[in-house]
């Protein structure tokens, strides 16, 4: 029954249920009825926070749904008021029952539990796996020497955007799907970490846009200085999404209705921080269509055949790159009990949360100059152990070179001066 409840007897619950029993005595309950002759009923506050105004006898009032987990804000609870001026008693209980099975009835919720839950643990899986893989590539990226060059430096900076998202994710997503009452509590911290969780992956777009900007900037312009582009991308990677982030939080922090539940809920105000998100992607889009047609260009003495295999090459390569698959997830279904509905979630907690492996493994581990180094590292270590000497092959010798993956991948780094 609905005062079994296990809500009802969280104490968090009840902390909020009175404070919103007070708000609603002072602004609708301690007013006296209409004196205009009519039969109403009395002001009640039911269990659901739902506080009923006077309201005319035989008719039906209703109340947004209760922002609290489980139910759905835009959807309406009612309470029918009867012909004798008293409110609709429920023959079961015999108790006065306001209808909230339109926002959600408890099967309902229970079930949307378990989908949030299976989605937490989708997207907690897939960031550890992300975490792994980049870390690796850091290391990687760190360890040789060889590799030291404005081109790697700007995958470092994208690749510790996607370790600080991952990171971010994982602690909030666990803190708040399974922290016993924080949502309810809201403490300071959660809050805090809400807003950290966001700067994080508006950097990691403002690095995906960078890795956009470096690339179309090196096949536009030769011989453009690499400090001053990593400088730029330096203050649009770091400084922006610290800007954005902080005017979005100061915002929010002065809106009572904003803050509760860490931030869970969405904010019109986000919009500060994810248009010039969306901005930059169609940026992006314009950065590779133009990288494209420069591609083309330089493919036309090769056959047709050839051209297209590595024109969709190319494009499989800078598409996760520059993070243009996210623009296919933009427009969410906005029925939640559908089968569509819960695709979407799967399909977007598994790229999210996967999108660093991703890249990690395209411009790291499959990258022809880090393939090489770790061959020659290795073949070092046999014959250090083995006391003999491994012969390496250089990758300066290496027979097979492709224009566009030169630039993207493959391209040596000599010096700390090389450019992107």
């Amino acid at each position: 029954m609905m005062d079994n409840f296990s809500l009802f007897e969280n104490r968090i619950y009840r902390q909020y249920h009175a404070w919103s029993k007070m708000l609603c005595m002072k602004s609708v309950m301690s007013k006296p009825a209409p004196n205009d002759g009519k039969l109403y009923c009395s002001p009640r506050h039911d269990h659901f926070m739902g506080c009923w105004n006077y309201t005319e006898a035989g008719t039906r009032a209703f109340l947004p749904c209760p922002d609290i987990p489980g139910f759905a804000p835009d959807h309406s609870a009612y309470f029918d008021c009867l012909r004798n001026g008293s409110w609709y008693v429920h023959p079961t209980t015999g108790k006065e029952y306001s209808n909230y099975l339109g926002c959600r009835n408890f099967q309902n919720v229970l079930t949307d539990i378990g989908k949030n839950f299976a989605h937490v643990y989708v997207s907690v899986v897939g960031f550890c796996v992300s975490l792994i893989f980049l870390i690796c590539s850091l290391v990687i990226f760190f360890k040789f020497r060889q590799l030291r060059c404005d081109r790697i430096t700007v995958h470092k900076n994208l690749f510790v955007s996607y370790i600080i998202t991952a990171f971010c994710f994982v602690i909030y997503l666990s803190v708040v799907s399974f922290g016993d009452g924080v949502l309810m509590e809201n403490p300071v911290w959660c809050q805090v970490l809400h807003v950290i969780t966001q700067y994080a992956v508006v950097s990691n777009f403002s690095w995906m846009f960078c890795e956009g900007l470096c690339l179309h900037t090196l096949m536009m312009h030769t011989f453009i200085s690499g400090n001053s582009l990593i400088i730029v991308c330096l203050i649009i990677g770091w400084c922006v999404p610290l800007v954005l982030t902080g005017i979005y939080a100061g915002l929010r922090a002065t809106l009572t209705d904003n803050t509760k539940f860490c931030w869970l809920s969405e904010s019109s105000l986000q919009w500060i921080m994810f248009a010039p998100v969306v901005f930059s992607m169609l940026i992006n889009i314009i950065f590779v269509i133009n990288i494209m047609r420069l591609l083309v260009t330089k493919l036309r003495q090769m056959p047709e055949a050839a051209q297209t295999r590595k024109a969709v090459r190319a494009t499989g390569i800078l598409i996760p790159l520059l993070g243009l698959q996210f623009l296919v997830f933009i427009k969410r279904p906005n029925d939640k009990d559908s089968t569509l509905y819960d695709v979407y979630t799967y399909a977007v907690a598994i790229v999210v949360s996967l999108q660093g492996s991703f890249v990690s493994v395209i411009y790291c581990f499959c990258n022809h100059e880090v393939v090489t180094l770790l061959k020659r590292r290795w073949h070092q270590h046999r014959a250090m152990f083995r006391g003999k000497h491994a012969r390496t092959q250089s990758s300066t010798n290496s027979s097979t070179t492709y224009t566009f993956i030169d630039y993207v991948s493959n391209q040596p780094c000599l010096d700390k001066t090389s450019r992107c």
